[in-house]
């Protein structure tokens, strides 16, 4: 048995954290009738350097916590140890895939990660040729529900395949009616906007201008040129945090930021973490609306949030990020995908199954059903979760919860927002093209007839001289 000293606190709001509702995650309450290994080891890819490396340090720290709170308490894994092997994908596909085999060959029966989408995709290659299940925290790219190219491959957050129509949506419901869209030409950046696109057309609102740029690019000041060149008042942006910073930093110099544009971000792009090195982009984003997976709610989410403000009665050093109320946006999701790992362990010690066998494992966390930080955890027949979305505003210093989004309900507003420029009425622009009075240039049209005007005055005086 294992025992730990906590503070009385932690250890209350651990132990609430460790027990699920439901019948269907249920703990067997009498003696382990099988004998449970020692240790059981879990791979952890996270992106601690690289784009995503601000987040990248508190996912990891979640999950950190999750393993050690799992190990402190003799209620789930009582007699084993589990152990997570963390490695740096460093945002890159080819590394991710390296450290991958990495962990497997270490031992790992599992992989919590990857981070962004397109290393997720290289690291389910490797986890389908070795069988080991993984289990993302934050990759949303639609192809990745297709089990028959990522039979292995599970995710705790809802698919860009339901974040791009519910964006599309909400647009709707603001009246807005024309919209620009900017994303990178990477799987996530692709998969997410061609979704938002496709709906937005399906929902009668116009794409003006769709700018791709690569991933990392330093420079898109064609691209942002091209969007106001469009007309477009209303620009989404589908891009990882690093590219969020690019483009808020470039878009002032072409005079895309202000009362006369709205910007909306998907997941991706609507975080603290973009501005939280530069006073000028947090002012260029001012405004800002997003949705994000939601992050959690009730008691299992204030547990955690306790957990991470008290830094689970240990030193900030060992959960970097820790010691606030406001946790990365997909750091509960990390947490939720340890416990995911957990549960479908102790169920199989339970029933006489092999840990270590990849197929029997996936087929336990098929059945994942419990409620964690993050809500009701389990997953769809494309190892998904239901997509339910914060609708984020960024005011002052923060992205605030001001609503929500899902697909029964629609959009859901709890909150005021202030839109660019400090405005709590939402923007209305005039139709590009149309015959509403826009502020815009004057049309081909307009130059067209005037070019005719001057062209029937000249023979007028040409004749007259004759």
């Amino acid at each position: 048995m294992k025992h730990k000293k906590m503070i009385l606190f932690t250890f209350l709001a651990g132990v609430m954290l460790v027990f699920p509702f439901g019948v269907a995650q249920a703990i067997n309450d009498g003696p382990n009738l099988h004998q449970a290994p020692s240790e059981i080891k879990l791979g952890g890819l996270f992106p601690l350097t690289g784009g995503l490396a601000a987040g990248g340090v508190e996912r990891r720290a979640a999950a950190q916590m999750a393993v050690d709170i799992i190990n402190a308490n003799d209620s789930l894994l009582p007699d084993t140890t589990l152990t997570l092997l963390v490695r740096d994908t460093q945002t890159k596909p080819d590394v991710g895939a390296q450290v991958a085999q990495e962990v497997i060959d270490a031992g790992a029966v599992g992989i919590v990660g990857a981070a962004s989408s397109a290393v997720s995709i290289a690291v389910a290659g490797v986890a389908a040729q070795n069988k080991v299940p993984q289990i993302s925290y934050s990759s949303t790219n639609p192809d990745l529900s297709n089990k028959t190219k990522y039979p292995y491959f599970m995710r705790v957050v809802p698919p860009d395949s339901v974040q791009g129509v519910a964006i599309a949506r909400i647009l709707k419901e603001f009246g807005f009616t024309q919209v620009a869209t900017l994303a990178t030409s990477d799987d996530y950046g692709l998969g997410g906007i061609t979704v938002f696109e496709e709906e937005a057309k399906n929902v009668g609102i116009e794409v003006l201008s769709a700018q791709r740029f690569a991933q990392g690019a330093s420079e898109i000041k064609t691209q942002l040129q091209a969007i106001k060149d469009s007309g477009a008042h209303v620009i989404v942006v589908n891009t990882i945090v690093a590219d969020t910073v690019t483009v808020f930093s470039q878009a002032d110099d072409v005079g895309l930021v202000g009362e006369e544009y709205v910007w909306f971000g998907s997941d991706g792009a609507a975080q603290d973490v973009v501005f939280e090195n530069s006073t000028e982009i947090k002012n260029a984003m001012q405004g800002m609306v997003g949705t994000a997976p939601n992050r959690g709610s009730g008691e299992k989410y204030e547990a955690f949030l306790d957990l991470w403000e008290t830094c689970n009665g240990k030193s900030g050093t060992e959960y970097e990020g820790c010691g606030d109320r406001t946790p990365n946006t997909f750091a509960t999701f990390a947490y939720d995908a340890v416990f995911a790992f957990a549960y479908a362990f102790q169920r199989m010690i339970d029933a006489g199954k092999d840990v270590t066998d990849g197929d029997a494992l996936l087929e336990e966390l098929k059945k994942t059903d419990f409620i964690g930080a993050t809500g009701p955890v389990s997953f769809d027949a494309n190892y998904d979760r239901k997509g339910v979305y914060d609708v984020l505003n960024l005011q002052g210093d923060t992205f605030v919860r001001v609503g929500s989004w899902d697909e029964k309900n629609g959009l859901v507003l709890t909150s005021t927002i202030t839109w660019p420029g400090g405005t709590t009425v939402t923007p209305s622009f005039a139709k590009v093209g149309g015959d509403t009075g826009a502020s815009f240039l004057p049309g081909f049209g307009f130059y067209l007839a005037l070019l005719s005007l001057f062209s029937i005055v000249t023979l007028v005086n040409i004749r007259r001289k004759k």
